[in-house]
C-alpha cells in the first residue's frame, strides 16, 4: 500500500497570468502562492487474493464508490486519467481531503492528481522528482481541462511560500520567499458555501485586463523581501480589484458580492481575496495576530499556516 499526501495551494497575486494562453500572448506568467497546512490524501492498494488480483476489479472510493472491470469505465476523471496514463493494473484507490474540495478554488483537482502520480511513482519504484511529478500532473489535468494554468500543479506539488515564474519556452523557476509574515499575521480561509466549476470562468477571462498583475507580483515580492507588510496588503487588495475586472463571472453572484463587501468593511481584515478562478469556493482573509474575525454561521472559517513539504508518498 502507498499513502500520499499533498497540500492545496493559496495564491496571493498573479492568478490568470499562469494560463497557457496568457503566457503565449505575453511571454511569461508570475504567481505568488503558498501551500497551507491542509491536504488531500490518496491510498493505492493492490490486494493479494481479492477483488484486484482474483476478479481483476478497479475499486475507486471517494464521495462515491466505483467497481470497474477496466480503466475506461472509471467515472472519476482524475483517477481515470492518471491510471490510464501509467496503464496501472487493477487496484483500489481511495481519495480524501481536509476541507470541502469540489470547486474550492484551492486547486483540489491538481492536488489529487499529484497524489496519484506520486503514489504510482512510489508503488512502481520510478525515480521522478517533485518537479517531474508536477509536469506530468499538469499534462494530465490539461486533458480534463485544457484551460488549466501552471500554478495549480506546481503551486501544490512544490511546498512553501514562493514566487513561481513561467515562460513560453517551458521554463519554470521557483523563488522561495520569507515566511515571517505568517508569524505576525493570521491567515483564514472562509467558505462561501458556493461550489463551482472553473471552466466557464476561465473561458470568460479578459487576458489583457490581467496583464497589470505581473507588476503587482513584482511589487509584492519586493515588499515581502523587505518586510513591508502594509505594501503586501496593498498589493493583495489591488490584485483582487484587478482580478475582478478580468471577468464578470469571478464575483457574479449576490452572496459573493455581499461577503466581499463585508470583508472589505471589516476593520480587522488587512487584505482579502477570493481563491482560485473565482465564482465560489474560499475567501482568503488576513488579520493582525490573534485578532479573530467574526462571521455568521453561514460561512465556516479556519485559520491556516504555511507548510513546506509539497507532495510526498510513503510505502507501507
Amino acid at each position: 500500500m502507498v499513502i500520499s499526501k499533498c497540500p492545496f495551494r493559496v495564491s496571493l497575486s498573479g492568478g490568470s497570468t499562469d494560463s497557457p494562453a496568457f503566457i503565449d500572448k505575453y511571454g511569461e506568467g508570475k504567481v505568488i502562492s503558498f501551500t497551507p497546512d491542509l491536504y488531500t490524501y490518496s491510498t493505492l492498494h493492490e490486494d493479494v487474493n481479492g477483488f484486484n488480483n482474483h476478479t481483476k476489479k478497479y475499486l475507486i472510493s471517494y464521495t462515491a464508490f466505483e467497481s470497474c472491470d477496466n480503466i475506461n469505465q472509471i467515472k472519476n476523471d482524475v483517477v481515470r486519467i492518471v491510471l490510464d496514463f501509467f496503464n496501472v493494473k487493477p487496484l483500489k484507490v481511495s481519495l480524501h481531503a481536509d476541507v470541502f474540495s469540489f470547486g474550492s478554488g484551492l486547486a483540489s483537482s491538481s492536488s489529487y492528481i499529484l497524489n496519484l502520480v506520486s503514489g504510482i511513482n512510489s508503488l512502481y519504484g520510478f525515480k521522478m522528482t517533485q518537479e517531474n511529478i508536477c509536469q506530468i500532473a499538469h499534462k494530465l489535468e490539461s486533458k480534463i481541462n485544457p484551460l488549466t494554468g501552471y500554478q495549480d500543479p506546481f503551486g501544490c506539488g512544490i511546498g512553501g511560500f514562493k514566487m513561481m515564474h513561467f515562460d513560453n519556452h517551458n521554463n519554470f523557476q521557483v523563488t522561495k520567499l520569507p515566511i515571517s509574515i505568517f508569524r505576525y499575521f493570521d491567515f483564514y480561509l472562509i467558505y462561501t458555501n458556493i461550489q463551482r466549476e472553473s471552466t466557464k470562468i476561465l473561458q470568460s477571462l479578459d487576458l489583457s485586463a490581467a496583464k497589470p498583475l505581473l507588476k503587482e507580483v513584482n511589487r509584492m515580492q519586493e515588499a515581502l523581501l523587505t518586510n513591508n507588510y502594509n505594501e503586501v496588503f496593498t498589493c493583495i487588495n489591488r490584485s483582487w480589484a484587478i482580478k475582478k475586472e478580468t471577468s464578470p463571472e469571478i464575483i457574479g453572484s449576490e452572496p459573493l458580492r455581499n461577503l466581499d463587501s463585508s470583508l472589505n468593511k471589516n476593520k480587522l481584515v488587512k487584505a482579502h481575496k477570493l481563491c482560485g478562478a473565482g465564482g465560489g469556493g474560499y475567501f482568503l482573509a488576513i488579520t493582525e495576530k490573534n485578532k479573530k474575525i467574526k462571521l455568521d454561521n453561514r460561512h465556516p472559517y479556519i485559520k491556516i499556516n504555511t507548510d513546506p513539504t509539497g507532495v510526498m508518498s510513503q510505502n507501507l
